[in-house]
């Protein structure tokens, strides 16, 4: 077994279902850095600025790692959408128009499928440290450093560059076996290692993805506008977008799985492929209204270790407040009501404009 071979045994050995090596170029250029510049330069980021503020670091790995040489990348696949949360021919549908699915009352429905186990972040950081200890351990490299979605890499480019799938036109990593529900960290290594081979674009002529995205966040094929896009809103950013009605008559919580779900990749023939230790969560049987009416503590203990921390408690009552305007149950109106006299202003606000809209 050479040294290359090795190294990907010990991270398959570690968990990782998808293992592969890119080769860092001698001027440190990441891959897809002509495409993410572009992307920066055109204003696609919206809201994200932290994008911009890091671009030179993401698109010149030396920029802060003079040393790499290899990047072993890493994956692992999460279950993706439960069985009712799979949409029923929304690929048909364009921009704005309303899917054909209807999220329940149910919050497991609204989050999108990585959020709905445990915090990959703590699971894959635990990997990568015993992955990066057994390397030095071994000799086989004399320096490494280790990411999970934490750093300025340009993560799926590098991914794509050592075989571990391609980018979509959704812009999500596709594995030809697995398809997109995956999860990826890298670890830099300060040696030489044999690379693998990049993967094919497998997309084809298929537009479902572009067609099934419901606020037209998706401009073009791997054109993402994350100003429009309901996982910025979700989960990234604290405050409510400019088109909140819009992000909100879509219902969801946390993220947005939609232009996932009607990919041909992710369909029953990867069933099974979810790592067991990512799928543990302890909030499953929450509806929408008690997500609205969680108390503190009741969030820290059912959010202990969900990957639905990074939202805050606040942030998820909030989400929830504004998907119920979806939602015309007699439980969740009586949520909203009771909002109404709650203490944080943001709070009463976003329960009254999903009032409004929830007749």
């Amino acid at each position: 077994m050479n040294r290359g071979e090795r190294i990907r045994a010990l991270a398959r050995a570690n968990g990782f279902s998808l293992v592969g090596i890119a080769k860092v170029p001698a001027d440190g250029r990441a891959p897809g850095a002509d495409f993410f510049t572009e992307w920066i330069a055109r204003g696609r980021h919206g809201p994200l600025a932290y994008l911009a503020d890091t671009a030179a670091q993401r698109v010149r790995l030396h920029e802060r790692f003079s040393w790499a040489r290899s990047v072993l990348c890493v994956g692992a696949c999460h279950d993706g959408p439960a069985a009712k949360s799979r949409l029923d021919g929304l690929e048909a549908r364009g921009p704005g128009t309303q899917p054909s699915w209807v999220p329940g009352r149910d919050l497991l429905s609204r989050v999108a499928g990585y959020a709905r186990g445990r915090d990959y972040h703590l699971v894959f950081e635990r990997r990568l440290k015993a992955v990066a200890r057994a390397l030095i351990a071994e000799r086989l490299c004399g320096r490494t450093h280790w990411h999970v979605d934490t750093g300025p890499v340009l993560e799926r480019a590098w991914a794509a560059a050592a075989g571990l799938g391609w980018i979509g036109k959704n812009n999500c990593l596709i594995h030809p076996r697995y398809g997109s529900y995956i999860l990826l960290g890298e670890i830099l290594l300060d040696a030489e290692v044999e690379a693998d081979v990049a993967q094919p674009d497998r997309c084809g002529t298929c537009r479902r993805c572009l067609e099934a995205c419901p606020t037209g966040a998706l401009r073009g094929p791997r054109d993402l506008d994350a100003a429009r896009c309901i996982a910025t809103w979700t989960l990234e950013t604290k405050g409510a977008p400019s088109n909140d009605s819009a992000i909100a008559a879509h219902g969801w919580v946390a993220g947005c799985d939609l232009c996932q779900n009607v990919c041909p990749f992710n369909g029953p023939r990867r069933a099974g492929a979810g790592d067991p230790e990512l799928a543990v969560a302890g909030w499953h049987d929450l509806d929408l209204a008690r997500t609205i009416l969680l108390s503190r503590d009741e969030y820290d203990r059912l959010f202990r270790a969900s990957a639905l921390r990074r939202v805050g408690w606040q942030g998820l009552r909030l989400n929830a407040i504004r998907a119920a305007a979806t939602c015309r149950d007699s439980a969740t109106r009586a949520a909203l009501r009771a909002c109404l006299e709650d203490p944080d202003p943001q709070i009463r606000e976003a329960a009254q404009q999903a009032l409004n809209v929830a007749v």
